[in-house]
C-alpha cells in the first residue's frame, strides 16, 4: 500500500511518521520484516542422513532441502555436537572453482577439505555448505576476478537467506553455542533459533 501526498507525490519517511501518529499506526521497514520472517519461519527441511568415508575420515552427511529456491544444503558432522559445550562451526557457499578443482585463492576461502582436516583434528564440528547455484557467468567472472556489480536489494536478500537457511541447519543439529571458524562478522538471525557465538576460531595460515 502505498501513501500519497496532496500533490500526488509518494509519501517519504517524515510524512510517514506523522500519518502513523496521526492514524495509531505503527512503522516498520522492509528490511526489519525481512529479519522477522528470517528468525520465526523455517525454510530448510532435512531429506536425507547417512555415513559417509573421506580423505579426513568418517563424518555424517546431512543433506537439506532448500524450500525456497528448491536447492540443496550439506551440513557434514564430526562427532556429537548437539547440546551446550561449544562446537567448531564453519558456514560457507559452496565453490566449484575452489572444491571441484582445489584452486587456492584468498577470495574463495578455505578449501572444503582443509575445514575437514580441523574439524577431524578437534573430533567434533560442522561445516555448513550453502548451495548458492551460480550461473555460468557468474562464474566466469568470479574466475577472472572481475568487479562485483554493486550490491542490491535483491543480493542483500539473497544473503540473508542464505545466513537464514545456515542458522536453521546448525539449530536441527543441536549446535547452540559456536566456536565459529573464520573472522568476525555480523551475524543475522541467530537469536531466533537459540544460536549464540561464543568465539571466533581464526583459520590457519596456508
Amino acid at each position: 500500500v502505498e501513501i500519497l501526498n496532496p500533490d500526488g507525490s509518494m509519501a517519504r519517511r517524515p510524512q510517514l511518521e506523522v500519518f502513523a501518529r496521526e492514524h495509531g499506526l505503527k512503522i516498520g521497514s522492509i528490511e526489519a520484516l525481512i529479519r522477522y520472517r528470517l528468525e520465526t519461519e523455517h525454510t530448510v527441511e532435512r531429506i536425507d542422513s547417512r555415513s559417509i568415508d573421506t580423505d579426513h575420515g568418517s563424518f555424517t552427511l546431512h543433506t537439506y532441502r532448500d524450500r525456497l529456491s528448491r536447492g540443496l544444503h550439506y551440513a557434514l558432522v564430526r562427532g556429537e555436537v548437539a547440546g551446550t559445550e561449544p562446537v567448531l562451526v564453519r558456514v560457507q557457499l559452496q565453490n566449484p572453482l575452489a572444491d571441484a578443482l582445489h584452486w587456492r585463492r584468498d577470495d574463495f576461502g578455505p578449501l572444503t577439505g582443509d575445514v575437514l582436516a580441523l574439524l577431524a583434528a578437534s573430533e567434533r564440528g560442522v561445516l555448513v555448505l550453502l548451495g548458492d547455484a551460480p550461473d555460468a557467468e557468474a562464474t566466469l567472472a568470479r574466475m577472472r576476478q572481475q568487479p562485483a556489480a554493486a550490491a542490491s536489494k535483491a543480493g542483500a536478500l539473497a544473503q540473508w537467506r542464505r545466513n537464514g537457511a545456515g542458522a536453521q541447519i546448525l539449530a536441527d543439529l543441536g549446535a547452540r553455542h559456536l566456536r565459529v571458524l573464520g573472522t568476525p562478522r555480523r551475524q543475522i538471525g541467530l537469536a531466533g533459533y537459540g544460536l549464540e557465538v561464543v568465539e571466533y576460531v581464526a583459520l590457519p595460515a596456508r
